[in-house]
């Protein structure tokens, strides 16, 4: 399964050209609820959020090959892709293991999770870019990530060529 998750207008990302039928799409501007932290999906029902939304049914936790496309914001993710990695928590158990030399929680599903692109799109500050590539890096082993690749643009009509 592949996933992409994005911020971007709609009009933005249907100018993107990107078939979606190959892709999981989930617009990160749609109306969902934030994770409330009441670790349900870890307890009560073991992999799945109590919150009932798309965020809930689009096994984003669960992809092989995951994208992401976010504005930048300090180095990091925009608000809005936050909240969809947040709700990715039931994807992992409660309890801990030793990846990349770095406690990690245990991925709930035996997935060969190959490639997690992100793209961060805007102006760029040279801590800012140090702080994103240590939080990809970060993301990519504690989400169990074979290999990862970090592109800062500074314009979104330079996402297709990432893409290609």
């Amino acid at each position: 399964m592949k996933i992409l998750v994005h911020d971007l207008n709609e009009q933005d990302f249907s100018q993107l050209g990107i078939i979606k039928n190959d892709y999981n799409v989930v617009n990160a501007n749609a109306a969902s609820a934030p994770c409330v932290g009441c670790f349900n999906c870890w307890f009560v029902t073991p992999g799945m959020c109590k919150i009932n939304d798309y965020i809930q049914k689009s096994g984003f936790g669960n992809s092989e090959e995951t994208i992401l496309i976010s504005e930048n914001c300090y180095g990091g993710y925009s608000e809005q892709v936050k909240k969809i990695l947040d709700r990715s928590v039931p994807a992992s158990t409660p309890f801990f293991t030793y990846r990349s030399w770095k406690i990690r929680h245990v991925k709930r599903y035996r997935i060969n999770r190959k490639q997690l692109t992100v793209i961060l799109y805007g102006n760029f500050l040279e801590t800012e870019a140090k702080t994103a590539e240590l939080m990809v890096e970060a993301n990519r082993s504690n989400m169990g990530f074979k290999k990862v690749s970090l592109h800062m643009i500074n314009n979104i009509n330079e996402i297709e060529q990432v893409l290609k």
